[in-house]
């Protein structure tokens, strides 16, 4: 396997810390074998010298694609400057320093070989990592786009619900901090090895994407360990990438855990209008997902970030694991959450507040169902969470969170007038009685109002509204003349109250 002087000379100074190197190192695997420089003319490139000489003659022309190892007795340090020189001390002899680059080599050569044993074996990308840990001993990982774990070794995040990144509430503040940094976002249309800075959340890593169809879909990532990250290993990871790639176009990568039944269940009632519910609730039962058991729908809607960075399935696996009894699906590009109320040790308010600072903190949105009993009522759950979402948007933007219940006159009102203007299905006569308010500056319309709000009560709506009950009872008659109704019919009544709503709603508009 060809190497770089600067890996050699990173482990020449390991092994011998009074070695001194030269100020630029190539960082190109180009170097295949030693050979004891006489003083001779130079052959090929690629090749590393080996000089205990001080008196022969150095070499005029630059040396970028080989390199030159001094030992024996002192060398005159001038030459430093030159491109891949190292000057080792002198008590290393000629002997001592073919033998250390063999044991190198073959310590390179013995990964390669191994590498390429296990894809012939078609072993799977987390055998890869393990054989590289002598090489690279640092924390390591392969993780897609959307913060799914294929394989890692020495992660310090502890259990990740199905090995996903942001899952756990310990990692969740570092996938924030990942989809809104800009560096990360622009990072995967990098090619070859590049350092990630890392942000006040997220550590340093070394990276290499990892594409499909042209697209970066995977990326191996080094954290801070034993090797620097920096070029001295850049071209093993990139070594290390193309096995896994090739890993990945011939194995299927899929992690669930133990809830997955669930998951297949929800996705089919949510996709599929003709599912059997019958089947599905012995499916359920079978779950210990009971018909007697209360429920609940979440629907968060994604933000633009996480659309982005590909980060709905570290949402669901996060929600899964702050809110117990809980099943998160990914449905027409957001995350659909039912809770099993019964199962869940939370009450409402207790999920809706450790729900409430995950999706502000993430610049999400998401509508709430009402809570129902039994398996029947599953996919209404999720129109109600889906129209709280949209109408409760529209009526309030500036909102994270929407209740199907605070917005379900305002849904009233929106598909009561779908087809016709409120002015057209309100009550006929209240128009009548609010066109004669307009042209004769009288109070009638306001009148009706509050005499409706307040139950038809003659001292409270005289109180309410300042005049006299004499004053109150010439106004009912003129208002009960024109509406044609003496205001005892309930089903009017309500057909009432709802006009003056439907009329509001339209002039808000």
């Amino acid at each position: 396997m060809y190497l770089s002087a600067l890996l050699i000379a990173w482990h020449l100074q390991k092994q011998y810390p009074e070695t001194i190197v030269s100020s630029w190192l190539s960082r190109d695997p180009i170097l295949k074998y030693s050979i004891n420089y006489e003083g001779t003319l130079l052959p090929d490139d690629g090749i590393i010298y080996l000089i205990d000489n001080p008196e022969l003659p150095l070499p005029t022309r630059r040396l970028s694609k080989n390199m030159v190892l001094f030992t024996g007795q002192c060398i005159n340090l001038s030459d430093s400057c030159r491109p891949s020189y190292c000057f080792l001390p002198e008590t290393v002899t000629l002997g001592e320093l073919l033998s250390f680059l063999q044991k190198l080599y073959n310590h390179y050569d013995c990964w390669n070989q191994s590498l390429m044993d296990s894809r012939l074996a078609n072993g799977s990308i987390q055998k890869l990592l393990d054989l590289t840990d002598p090489i690279i001993p640092n924390p390591m990982m392969v993780a897609g786009k959307d913060f799914s774990i294929i394989a890692s070794k020495k992660l310090t995040y502890g259990k990740l619900k199905n090995s996903v990144l942001g899952s756990t509430e310990s990692t969740q503040p570092i996938v924030n901090a990942l989809k809104q940094d800009v560096y990360y976002e622009e990072s995967f249309d990098r090619t070859g090895y590049f350092y990630y800075p890392g942000n006040q959340v997220a550590t340093p890593k070394l990276c290499v994407n990892i594409p499909r169809a042209g697209k970066t879909v995977f990326r191996l990532m080094i954290s801070e360990g034993d090797v620097p990250l920096d070029d001295t290993f850049g071209f093993l990871l990139e070594y290390l990438a193309r096995m896994i790639s090739h890993a990945l176009s011939t194995n299927v990568v899929q992690s669930r855990d133990s809830s997955y039944k669930l998951h297949q269940i929800f996705l089919t009632l949510l996709t599929t209008p003709s599912a059997d519910y019958v089947e599905v609730s012995r499916q359920l039962d079978a779950s210990g997902w009971f018909s007697s058991h209360h429920y609940l729908c979440v629907l968060i809607n994604v933000s633009i970030l996480d659309t982005k960075n590909l980060t709905l399935r570290s949402i669901c696996s996060y929600v899964e694991e702050i809110i117990p009894g809980s099943c998160a699906v990914e449905h027409q590009g957001n995350a659909v959450i039912f809770i099993n109320l019964s199962l869940c040790p939370l009450d409402q308010d207790q999920i809706h507040q450790k729900l409430a600072g995950f999706i502000r903190d993430s610049l999400l949105t998401a509508g709430y169902s009402r809570s129902m009993l039994g398996h029947f009522n599953f996919y209404r759950q999720y129109v109600q969470a889906s129209t709280a979402l949209q109408v409760g948007t529209r009526q309030n933007p500036s909102r994270w969170i929407h209740q199907f219940n605070e917005i379900a006159m305002y849904y009233i009102y929106e598909q009561a007038t779908r087809k016709l203007p409120a002015y057209m299905i309100c009550h006929e006569k209240l128009l009548e009685l609010k066109y004669e308010d307009e042209a004769n500056h009288t109070e009638l319309y306001q009148t009706t109002r509050c005499y409706l709000e307040l139950h038809q009560s003659i001292a409270r709506t005289s109180e309410a509204l300042f005049i006299h009950r004499s004053t109150l009872l010439y106004r009912l008659d003129k208002i009960k003349h024109i509406l044609k109704t003496d205001f005892s019919d309930p089903q009017e009544l309500l057909y009432l109250r709802l006009s003056f709503y439907l009329i509001d709603m339209e002039e808000r508009h």
